[in-house]
């Protein structure tokens, strides 16, 4: 393994920061409703114990004048909420790299539990093209300190592509269920390494029943992408992610299908035990992309991980390729700690 290291009256309803919105919702009881396609040059907050249900209109962020849009376009800081049924995008922003809670996004709960469901969000970035901007993550939720207690939150049933950085990030002190959603990314290209799903920094989620593809990233940089990811530990400045449970999904076109990587402050395997579990997936890869190079149907840096019964195929993970730099699972010493594989077809 190569050492690889890795954001009921009708109203309009509140914003972040103060906005050119235009989007008006009804709010009956605990669910307020879009009532009609709409723009916001901030993010739109979602009330306290609410649903938001987009009634199946499209919200779009755009540019306010003079500025660029920061933030994610709905955004729940603490409490509980839930997010349903429309399309999220952007349209049109400009290229300028934020950090912290200005990173772009689709939806950021923070601190917030939850749902996010049955959402089409699609072109979460900036510029005309994809950016080099480490940020324009489609759904994010996180805890660093937001809320005292572990956040839960379910990612169902979305439909996620052309998004910047990352189609689905669970973060920090964050229970998350991640299920049956669709993310695509946009294929080998060398603007930025995309993933599809990421688990990180603390945070436990059960991974399942997704299809997740075309997070390939061939640029220089030393660089590579992956379908599902898992990073934490005290390398990167966090705890570990202690548990995860990635099964049934489909993962085709990745750079690396199943990425785990949790390590300790020295870049070692770690002596505490993740106990991640990669099972059931169906793993594929047409083609060697990569320039680092380095392409794994599964990569494994941890303790006591089980990859057991995923089928993976396809001539970008072929071992036996003359280049070195291909693996069906890549979980060998010293990289990782007490990791059982079994039943890969």
């Amino acid at each position: 393994m190569k050492f690889l290291v890795l954001a009921a009256l009708p109203v309009v309803f509140s914003a972040v920061a103060a906005a050119a919105n235009n989007c008006v919702f009804i709010t009956k009881g605990h669910v307020t409703t879009l009532q009609g396609n709409c723009t916001t040059d901030a993010s739109i907050a979602v009330g306290d114990g609410l649903t938001m249900n987009l009634n199946g209109f499209t919200i779009t962020g755009v540019d306010p004048a003079g500025d660029h849009f920061r933030g994610g376009v709905i955004q729940k800081n603490g409490g509980t909420a839930n997010v349903t049924n429309g399309t999220i995008t952007v349209s049109n922003l400009v290229d300028v790299c934020d950090g912290g809670a200005d990173r772009l996004r689709g939806v950021l709960f923070d601190g917030a539990s939850g749902s996010i469901t049955n959402l089409n969000i699609v072109g979460i970035h900036q510029g005309a093209v994809l950016s080099g901007c480490q940020e324009g993550n489609a759904i994010e939720t996180r805890n660093f300190g937001a809320s005292p207690d572990t956040i839960h939150v379910a990612i169902d049933g979305n439909t996620i592509s052309d998004y910047q950085k990352t189609g689905i990030v669970v973060n920090g002190d964050t229970n998350g269920s991640v299920t049956n959603n669709s993310v695509t990314g946009a294929g080998p290209q060398a603007f930025i390494a995309q993933n599809g799903i990421q688990i990180g920094f603390g945070a436990t989620a059960q991974v399942k029943k997704n299809v997740v593809s075309g997070n390939a990233y061939s640029g220089n940089g030393g660089a590579a992408s992956g379908g599902v990811l898992v990073v934490a530990g005290p390398f990167y400045g966090s705890d570990y992610s202690v548990g995860d449970q990635i099964d049934g999904n489909t993962l085709s076109g990745n750079d690396i299908g199943v990425w785990l990587s949790q390590i300790d402050e020295s870049g070692n395997p770690p002596t505490t035990q993740t106990n991640v579990k990669a099972v059931n997936n169906v793993i594929s890869n047409p083609g060697l992309t990569n320039q680092l190079p380095y392409q794994a149907g599964v990569a494994d840096q941890g303790d006591n991980d089980k990859i057991i019964n995923n089928t993976i195929s396809g001539a970008g993970y072929d071992a036996s390729n003359p280049c070195g730099c291909m693996f069906v699972v890549d979980a060998s010493s010293p990289f990782t700690n007490n990791v059982k594989v079994h039943a890969t077809k």
